[in-house]
């Protein structure tokens, strides 16, 4: 077997999605054109993976080639160009098909590698053709948009901060505060957030906009009032002012379609995983197996 392809194949890139695959001719001395597809092909016409070159008892197909263009990010359209990536994926299979690759397949890492990338390519073809028998219709989003942004009026908060390193710190700052201290000045003075420097202003954000703590510490305050007991967060430590509050308007339906088509297929994908685990014999051998 020559371990380098000799026939350019001119390939129509797709051609396991049902476009065609034409042959070029043998080389010539001078250069030639890229090769059109045969006169009599229909586009239309759904065709299985062509085969294109043998490595011993190995067919390497049309579906091969077309994947690895994908996952190398390539689509050569010149005949050259699409031999070298030929000879490219030529090259892995005939080294992974050889004793020498076939004895490293067994090698632990190599093995484990191996069971992992099928293990996730499987997994997520099976996700998509499950998600691919129910696809989110029009009904199901504006039932999940009614639910979320309907009923309860959304709010936005006008708010100051001041973030400190330590409860201590927050809990002395509260203290000034209460004796009539400036917030603005205080979060100059005290402040580690970048928003010192305007006195801590926050200006206007949606509760979404902020990590649930500290959103949750805003809504419960009242227009011009500022937290009595210092609110934790992964940030450290923050004394809040809510200086103003108002209504928002809903997003738009077409603004939130996306996000709401992957809130519901995630559920679907939740239900699916949980549903497989609910039959499988699942046995944890050592705590610590990923250290």
């Amino acid at each position: 077997m020559r371990s380098k392809v000799s026939r350019p194949v001119a390939l129509i890139f797709g051609a396991c999605l049902g476009t065609a695959v034409a042959t070029a001719q043998e080389p010539s001395e001078t250069p030639q054109a890229q090769v059109q597809p045969q006169a009599d092909v229909n586009p239309e016409v759904q065709v299985g993976p062509q085969a294109l070159v043998k490595i011993d008892d190995f067919t390497l197909t049309s579906l091969h080639f077309a994947l690895f263009a994908s996952q190398t990010g390539r689509a050569p359209q010149e005949p050259a160009e699409q031999i070298g990536l030929l000879n490219e994926l030529v090259n892995s299979f005939m080294v992974a098909n050889s004793p020498q690759g076939q004895a490293l397949a067994k090698e632990p890492e190599v093995a484990a590698a191996l069971d992992v990338a099928r293990a996730r390519l499987i997994a997520q073809a099976f996700v998509r053709t499950e998600l691919d028998k129910a696809p989110v219709d029009e009904a199901q989003l504006r039932a999940r948009y009614d639910a979320e942004y309907g009923k309860v009026p959304q709010k936005e908060y006008k708010a100051r901060h001041i973030l400190l390193k330590n409860e201590e710190e927050a809990q002395s700052v509260i203290a000034q505060l209460d004796g009539g201290a400036d917030f603005a000045t205080l979060a100059a003075e005290h402040s580690i957030g970048p928003s010192k420097t305007t006195g801590g202003d926050l200006g206007w954000f949606a509760a979404d906009d902020m990590v649930g703590e500290f959103s949750t510490a805003t809504a419960a305050l009242i227009d011009g009032s500022y937290t009595k007991t210092p609110v934790k967060t992964k940030f450290g430590w923050h004394v809040i002012l809510r200086e103003q509050s108002r209504d928002a308007p809903p997003p738009s339906f077409d603004s939130v379609k996306e996000d709401l088509t992957r809130e519901i297929q995630q559920e679907q994908v939740a239900k699916i995983v949980n549903a497989i685990r609910e039959k499988t014999h699942i046995e944890v051998q050592r705590i610590d197996a990923a250290d």
